[in-house]
């Protein structure tokens, strides 16, 4: 009887060691990286305040760490678009913020970045932004 209890003992001890190892490390599953970030086309569609239909696109080049930010605002009028490029870098190792820079000389930031397979969010400039991969097909 004692060594049943023994093994019961035993067989519980290591059910329980292995229920706490199957947890994953999800920071490191979950990391950002250059190559989920760079070549795609990143778009937010939005309407202003003035119920103007607009369109926020970034670009970010790996080879150079160029990037493309474009601004489309569609009204009765047509279109008018603003295209700018900025150099981009990673804030630290942990690659949750970007450090947008124009040539203008003026400075943005993407906080809390989070690159998944079709999506960029982030906050830029204050502003909560959810952006989709352009070649992805939400169906």
């Amino acid at each position: 009887m004692k060594t049943l209890n023994c093994v019961k003992i035993l067989l519980l001890c290591i059910f329980a060691v292995g229920l706490l190892s199957c947890g994953d490390d999800v920071y490191y599953t979950m990391e950002n990286s250059d190559k989920k970030l760079c070549d795609r086309t990143w778009i937010d569609e939005y309407e202003t305040d003035e119920g103007l239909t607009c369109t926020y696109q970034l670009r970010f080049f790996k080879d150079n760490n160029k990037g493309q930010e474009l601004t489309t605002t569609y009204d009765t009028g047509g279109k008018t678009t603003v295209d700018r490029e900025f150099s981009w870098r990673w804030t630290d190792d942990s690659k949750e913020a970007l450090r947008l820079t124009f040539s203008d000389g003026k400075v943005k930031y993407f906080e809390n970045v989070w690159v998944r397979d079709h999506y960029l969010s982030g906050k830029l400039d204050g502003k909560v932004l959810m952006m989709t991969d352009s070649n992805y097909n939400n169906k």
